[in-house]
């Protein structure tokens, strides 16, 4: 009975996916089939940060840091048996992959939160993290400041030297890297960054793998 019961959830979770990330976006901008059923061994995935039991304020964005042991292509995040959100990584990696994934509770209480890992259609089993959520977050200022900044939440996107998959791929981003954004191409597609030791180049603007925050509007074309 428990494997099928195993057998039912990752059927449900696919088929969630499926609807979720039908059509996925390639570093170029453009629109694609994803690959859902691309052939790969199913990965196995756990959860980094934060620990289990973790204790956060409600309506406070939580990042989840999640890894896999060998090549994925997409991770699907749960809370109680409700898809909370997806995220697509950039095509072309293989190997173990890292993410960031961001869960913003609404209320108070105990919940599970249970991540998946596919490559292609293969499926993982879950991962779990208890989260406890009690009261409310402060209601502090924002931060975010007059600039454009971003933080890179996929850890194999590609630092290239100008806007499109074309360019000369300098490197790839870290895990967490945060950015300043200081240009952008014609159709904001691409955008020009800074890293923190003054080296500048191009980052796809692409809002799964680098969360864009600040005043990005009046950014000029630089590309």
């Amino acid at each position: 009975m428990a494997r099928r019961v195993s057998l039912l959830l990752t059927v449900l979770l696919s088929a969630a996916l499926a609807c979720t990330l039908r059509f996925g976006t390639d570093e170029g901008g453009s629109q694609q089939p994803a690959p859902l059923n691309a052939p790969g061994a199913a990965p196995t995935v756990r959860v980094i940060a934060p620990e289990n039991g973790v204790r956060v304020p409600a309506n406070q964005p939580l990042d989840i840091t999640v890894a896999t042991d060998s090549t994925a292509t997409s991770f699907l995040m749960s809370v109680g048996g409700r898809v909370a959100t997806t995220k697509a990584l950039p095509p072309g990696q293989s190997g173990p992959a890292q993410a960031i994934l961001t869960w913003t509770p609404d209320r108070q209480g105990t919940f599970t939160v249970e991540i998946v890992a596919f490559n292609g259609s293969a499926a993982s089993a879950p991962a779990t993290l208890l989260v406890e959520v009690s009261g409310v977050a402060s209601g502090g200022g924002t931060g975010t400041g007059a600039g454009c900044s971003g933080r890179v939440v996929v850890d194999s996107l590609n630092f290239r030297e100008g806007p499109g998959t074309s360019a000369a791929r300098r490197g790839q981003f870290a895990l967490g890297e945060l950015v300043t954004i200081i240009g952008r191409n014609a159709d904001t597609s691409w955008w020009q960054v800074q890293r923190a030791n003054g080296e500048q180049g191009w980052a796809i603007n692409n809002g799964q793998w680098l969360q864009v925050s600040g005043s990005c509007d009046a950014l000029p074309v630089t590309g």
